[in-house]
């Protein structure tokens, strides 16, 4: 055992007595008698629990990814209603027509929801218990699909998207309630299966959303509806078959009163609000304001300033159930696969919101092939957790698997840079590559994440690593004004030209700015294209940066991660799980 892994150790042994570190018969590194009670694999309540989360691990991407990569279709639908009421309302004499620019909020409003309550439903569902935080967001995320799939204006697409968002913020924790309910040497294996059942949502997730819009009446609707039935499905599962360790079970003796009173509302609100600030300036940067605008920068400021308040708060004022307990940081592991997992799963996020719009861009404007096309990533991701699953089975190497998996991730963006109008082949092959070296980082991180820490932070612990991903991307205009007056094009017209541009890039769109003749146009549409290229090749080349922080931090990650892949079961869907324990599970272990 090297220095660093002996520190993690002490540090747990030298405060076992510490319930806010381990609890007696926690099993985080040894069994300590603790496994899988006889009959649990085939009992109706773990096989109705795991197809409950199946149903909720693809709930995440059907209320999610399918929408948002059809988002510019249902503004077209439901755009131009709303922009008429706008206008009748304001009592102008001219009606606006044209898609609503507001839509963008409808995805940021899920993810800002999702990002703030993610880590409130993992730190309290520690303490309170599971089942009632699930049941209750997948019942949230049923009414916001049923409002979203009879919406008639983008505010109310908008609304729902605030209910999509709560339940969105238990659905992120699919691997989470996966990987509680199995033992710990099989989480590997159970990520990379709970992944591989999500594969219709998230790898072939556009190409239905696109076929939707396509070959049904009820068109981009039918997304919504398919998550209202799914959700549906899940909570009815979940209310009859889960039932984990519930408050009396988890509270050690102490009141329930007392429980909620030790809830750390003051850090919700620090970080939360220091979230939300951070988000709204990254998003609001270069669309709706000037990235140097002082509302870019208040905001972006504040929202830093509070979040450091939030640490040290945490710190500081220590209180008895800290949101995030600051001891996890202590854990070399569980950092290194919080900054691992970052920058894995921002190359994911950057891929999906980029691609589509680079397909579209650059090689095609057919509903059907982009949607198709944009599924490269996500399948790739998928096939990637599936395939690695079983090196992480006992934990073989993970600090190599951390390096050689990010290297690749690395590389791969790099040449994905080159990518532009004339290298389709490139740009859908570097997608499939990069999407399984995405799925092998996952895999090792989601495990190492959840396997390192006291069992009983697990879900704050986890909470914590999803929520600290994040997402960023760029655009650039600059050549469409220098071809189009090199084509002989009016200077005075490039504003109008410009204006078009921004809201369609079609010919047709193109050739209805006065002064334009087909020469123009071909020039014109040439520099789109060039523009989108450069603008997509900074995107891709800057997430090098990231990526190198990334690997220089593999380099403080521990050997011999085998001890932590026990028989040791956390939790069950059936509480106590600590009785009728299997006498085998121990000789198991011994013949593995």
């Amino acid at each position: 055992m090297d220095d660093g892994k002996k520190g993690e150790v002490d540090m747990i042994e030298n405060r076992k007595d510490d319930p806010a570190i381990v609890p007696q018969n926690s099993g985080l590194i040894e069994e300590e008698g603790a496994g899988v009670p006889a009959g649990y694999w085939y009992s109706p309540r773990f096989i109705g629990s795991t197809v409950a989360i199946i149903l909720l691990a693809n709930n995440l991407f059907i209320g999610y990814a399918m929408p948002t990569n059809v988002l510019n279709v249902i503004n077209a639908d439901l755009g131009m209603d709303h922009q008429i009421f706008r206008t009748l309302s304001t009592k102008l004499t001219h009606v606006v027509s044209g898609p609503d620019s507001s839509i963008y909020l409808a995805s940021l409003i899920n993810t800002l929801i999702k990002g703030v309550f993610l880590l409130l439903v993992g730190s309290i569902s520690d303490v309170l218990g599971r089942r009632y935080f699930i049941v209750a967001g997948q019942a949230l995320g049923l009414i916001g699909a049923i409002i979203a799939a009879t919406a008639k204006n983008i505010n109310t697409l908008i609304g729902a998207n605030v209910f999509i968002g709560l339940g969105g913020a238990t659905q992120v924790l699919y691997p989470l309630l996966i990987m509680e309910i199995v033992p710990n040497k099989h989480r590997g294996t159970a990520q990379s299966l709970i992944t591989l059942s999500a594969f219709p949502s998230m790898g072939l997730g556009p190409g239905f959303a696109r076929m939707m819009v396509q070959y049904t009446a009820l068109g981009w609707r039918w997304v919504y509806w398919l998550n209202a039935i799914t959700v549906g499905t899940s909570l009815v599962l979940f209310l009859v078959c889960y039932f984990p360790p519930d408050f009396e079970q988890l509270s050690q003796g102490t009141s329930k009163k007392e429980q909620l009173k030790n809830i750390d509302f003051v850090g919700f609100l620090l970080y939360g609000g220091g979230l939300v600030c951070l988000l709204l300036a990254l998003t609001w940067g270069g669309r709706q304001y000037a990235w140097g605008s002082a509302q870019v920068v208040a905001t972006l400021v504040i929202g830093i300033v509070v979040l450091v308040s939030f640490v040290l708060y945490e710190i500081y004022m220590a209180p008895r159930a800290p949101l995030v307990p600051m001891n996890l940081f202590k854990i070399t592991n569980y950092n290194v696969a919080v900054i691992v997992g970052s920058v894995g799963q921002m190359s994911f996020y950057a891929l999906n919101v980029i691609w589509p719009q680079q397909v579209t861009n650059l090689y095609t404007t057919d509903n059907i092939k982009i949607g198709w096309m944009s599924c490269t990533t996500g399948a790739a991701l998928a096939f990637g957790e599936v395939l690695t699953g079983p090196l992480c089975k006992k934990g073989m190497h993970v600090k190599l698997q951390m390096f050689l998996s990010m290297t690749g991730l690395c590389i791969f963006c790099g040449i994905m840079s080159l990518g532009n109008e004339s290298r389709q082949a490139l740009s859908v092959a570097m997608t499939v590559v990069i999407g399984l070296f995405v799925g092998w980082i996952e895999l090792i991180c989601i495990v190492v994440a959840s396997l390192v820490i006291p069992p009983e932070h697990i879900g704050s612990g986890t909470a914590f690593f999803a929520s600290f991903r994040a997402v960023t991307g760029t655009i650039a205009r600059g050549y469409v004004s220098d071809a189009a007056t090199d084509a002989g094009f009016a200077v005075d017209g490039i504003p109008e030209l410009l204006k078009v541009i921004a809201k369609s890039t079609t010919a047709r769109a193109i050739g209805s700015v006065p002064g334009m003749t087909e020469s123009i146009s071909q020039a014109v549409t040439a520099a789109i294209k060039r523009a989108y290229a450069q603008s997509y090749s900074t995107v891709y080349l800057s997430s090098l940066a990231f990526g190198g922080v990334a690997l220089a931090s593999c380099f403080f990650a521990t050997h011999d991660m085998e001890e932590y892949f026990t028989s040791f079961l956390n939790k069950t869907v059936d509480a106590p799980h600590l009785q009728n324990v299997s006498k085998d599970s121990k000789q198991e272990d011994a013949e593995n």
